[in-house]
């Protein structure tokens, strides 16, 4: 699974009839600290989800899991919207674990 923005949405008049009913959206991952990283790519969105937000991708066979969707031609799929992300780190400085913690909020981006 991936962490990834909502970067926009994809409109296809002609296709599969399997993809009927179902959104295709313009996502790209985002490492823990909230960069893009890799390419936008295209996704089966079972949530709806707007640009700008946070989601959680499926890979692969995963991608097919959800029932809604057994028989797409899929394998990307966003199976859900994150309201918040954070990441923490524990390093030891005097025999005391410290922990810093990067939060991405999915609002304004």
């Amino acid at each position: 699974m991936d962490i990834a923005q909502v970067r926009g949405q994809c409109t296809a008049t002609v296709k599969d009839s399997t993809f009927d009913g179902h959104r295709l959206t313009l996502v790209q991952r985002i490492s823990p600290i909230g960069e893009p990283e890799g390419p936008v790519e295209v996704a089966l969105d079972t949530t709806s989800a707007a640009p700008g937000q946070l989601v959680l991708l499926a890979r692969g066979s995963a991608a097919r899991i959800p029932a809604s969707i057994r028989q797409v031609a899929t394998d990307l799929t966003v199976v859900a919207i994150l309201d918040e992300v954070t990441v923490a780190t524990t390093q030891t400085r005097a025999g005391r674990p410290r922990r810093r913690t990067s939060s991405t909020a999915t609002e304004g981006r």
